[in-house]
């Protein structure tokens, strides 16, 4: 099947994961391809075994958790798209997974239509973000503000049309639909990115997301 969706689960919860396993399969465009209980094994696995389409990883593991192993991932295997598990709502540890380039969060009591929904978003390159996960970290960014006015090292201010391409980012649009609500081509609209990305100091797409919240272009819900 061309449109498969292959699926790596990493948790050392033996019974969560190969339940969860069982709903994936269960599936017709996903497949578990790889399971491991920490970070560790899963590094070990991807020695001889391809990386699977999306990652969930989570958040409290022995050995290696959930921000290492993002982290070691990033180095290694930069195309890895991971979805974070996590037991808790609202945490200080999302920023640091945002920043580390987490594509999404998951709580572990997530509906599996909701766990299908996240991993279908991710593996098409959008990020994943449920309502709880999603303003604990907007109230977290908000309240690191330090009320200062933003002064860009380059000297200029972002114009109309590079807010428009940000807020759009914000809203988790891909670039074909910021380029389809703007009326223009998607080269263009990944031009403005780069010039974002130049203006702000942001390293990635999560990084301008931050930087949105922390001067106040987008609001906490």
């Amino acid at each position: 099947m061309s449109n498969l969706i292959t699926v790596g689960l990493i948790d050392d919860h033996r019974l969560f994961r190969e339940g969860l396993a069982t709903i994936l399969n269960a599936a017709e465009d996903m497949q578990v391809t790889l399971q491991a209980n920490h970070g560790h094994e899963l590094l070990n696995h991807l020695l001889t075994k391809p990386l699977p389409g999306v990652l969930l990883i989570d958040h409290e593991m022995p050995v290696m958790d959930g921000l290492q192993t993002l982290k070691a991932l990033q180095n290694q295997y930069a195309e890895a798209r991971v979805i974070i598990l996590t037991m808790h709502h609202q945490d200080q540890f999302i920023t640091h997974y945002m920043e580390a380039g987490a594509c999404g969060f998951l709580v572990k009591d997530a509906h599996p239509a909701e766990v299908e929904t996240a991993i279908k978003k991710v593996a098409n390159g959008k990020r994943y973000f449920n309502d709880l996960v999603s303003n604990a970290l907007l109230i977290g960014l908000k309240n690191k503000a330090t009320g200062k006015t933003w002064q860009p090292d380059t000297g200029e201010s972002l114009t109309e049309r590079e807010l428009e391409v940000l807020q759009g980012i914000c809203n988790q649009q891909s670039t074909a639909e910021i380029a389809d609500y703007l009326c223009l081509s998607p080269r263009t609209i990944e031009g403005y990115r780069k010039t974002l990305l130049e203006k702000t100091g942001a390293k990635n797409t999560a990084g301008l997301v931050m930087f949105a919240i922390r001067h106040g272009i987008i609001q906490p819900k």
